[in-house]
């Protein structure tokens, strides 16, 4: 019979203690899994999007908000930029392949209604990768021609029960307002679904799309600046944007364009995969730090389970030992079982746990695509899990050591004399 089967019956034959030490490995191994797992795949979706545009231009400001606000519409606009600084994009031939104007202010249901141009729906771009990404895909109906005509994103249509042909009225900001207030809704402007996008896993399926017309009309007389949510600086609405993506012929002109917009016109322009980038470096990267260090701190808990699990074991089988010792098994073979134990308990430890934490990102995964579009891919293994596994592995070995070696030393003649 070989050490490794001699182990695994040893282990087995105190399932209790067995599964409890399994238990506390994986719930360790779990934590690490599901904070990497969670943290890679949405800096993953955020750069996914943040590729979409090369870069986005709006008033000055915090560079991340107008990123969340235009392309991931989770956050208010700044401000508002002239509509002038939009004209200009569009006659650079020299850099500037597409531009479009966002126009923000409004929701319905909780949901931004996005003012633009029907080249947005139009838009495509080439994912990381290298599939070719379009998010604005009809899956019925038609993109708005006229204003107060609707294109709503999957998930706020199905959140909000939204067909084609179905009215319903915008109101001004991003919450719910109680009936004293609906002075400041849009009840004399309603707009009407003419198209729902197909589901694209993506934050642009938590909007509403108009011409930006309607946006402009909206906010026209009897409508002033003083209701919106942005604290914008009073700009007529009809001749200003709240932001403006941008598509350059070429990627490699980001950050040379960037520059000169910041430093020729009273516009900011940001390239927003390197805003998201900074957006998980310095803000979310901590947050891991904090969520990792507890989750080695549990496998600095578990590798105690280990050793205490596995000495006491000893204890209770000197005698089974010393009858392996008289039969020919040598101190080493003793040694080598005892850390065989550690192995597979570590093991099955690290496996369980992993399916664990992909399950946790999973249920995540799912929240988050409801929520915000978001689609979050489990069951992947990086190569920062990998090390952090082989991490929680080597840290249950060592573990074992203090028992393995409690058997090497143990006293033949003694132990099989000892009936207890």
């Amino acid at each position: 019979m070989s050490l490794w089967h001699i182990a695994w019956s040893y282990l087995w034959n105190r399932k209790f203690t067995t599964c409890l030490t399994i238990l506390s490995v994986a719930l360790s191994v779990g934590l690490i899994s599901s904070v990497l797992s969670l943290r890679q795949e949405l800096e993953k979706r955020f750069a996914e999007e943040g590729q979409a545009f090369d870069l986005v231009v709006g008033p000055k400001g915090s560079p991340l908000q107008l990123v969340l606000g235009s392309v991931y519409f989770l956050d208010s606009a700044i401000g508002r930029t002239p509509l002038h600084v939009y004209e200009d994009l569009l006659k650079d031939d020299g850099f500037v392949e597409a531009a479009f104007p966002i126009g923000l202010g409004d929701t319905y249901g909780g949901f931004r209604i996005v003012g633009t141009t029907q080249g947005l729906l139009d838009h495509k771009w080439e994912g990381m990768s290298g599939d070719i990404r379009t998010p604005f895909a009809l899956a019925e109906g038609k993109t708005f021609e006229a204003p107060y005509e609707a294109v709503v994103g999957a998930v706020a249509a199905r959140k909000l029960g939204l067909v084609i042909g179905q009215e319903f009225e915008s109101m001004h900001g991003s919450i719910e307002i109680s009936e004293e207030l609906r002075e400041f809704d849009h009840a004399d402007r309603p707009f009407v679904v003419v198209g729902i996008l197909e589901t694209s896993g993506t934050p642009f399926d938590r909007a509403i799309y108009c011409d930006i017309e309607s946006i402009w009309d909206a906010h026209g007389a009897g409508h002033g600046e003083e209701h919106s949510d942005e604290g914008a600086e009073e700009l007529d609405w009809s001749n200003s944007v709240s932001a403006i993506l941008v598509q350059l012929h070429s990627p490699g002109q980001r950050f040379e364009y960037e520059g000169w917009i910041n430093e020729n016109t009273d516009a900011m322009a940001v390239v927003p995969i390197q805003v998201i980038s900074d957006f998980f470096q310095d803000f979310l990267d901590p947050i891991k730090g904090l969520m990792m260090g507890v989750g080695y701190l549990v496998v600095v808990i578990s590798a105690l389970s280990i050793l205490i699990g596995l000495y006491l074991s000893i204890m209770q089988r000197k005698r089974d030992l010393a009858i392996m010792r008289a039969l020919g098994a040598s101190s080493y073979e003793i040694f080598g079982a005892v850390i065989i134990e550690a192995f597979w308990v570590t093991t099955l430890g690290i496996a369980v746990g992993w399916l664990f934490g992909n399950a946790v990102t999973y249920l995540l995964g799912l929240i988050l695509a409801q929520e915000y579009g978001l689609v979050i891919t489990p069951f992947g293994l990086s190569s920062e899990e990998i090390r952090a596994f082989a991490t929680v592995a080597l840290v249950g070995l060592v573990a074992g050591i203090l028992p393995a070696w409690q058997a090497y030393n143990g006293d033949v003649a003694h132990d099989l004399a000892d009936r207890q």
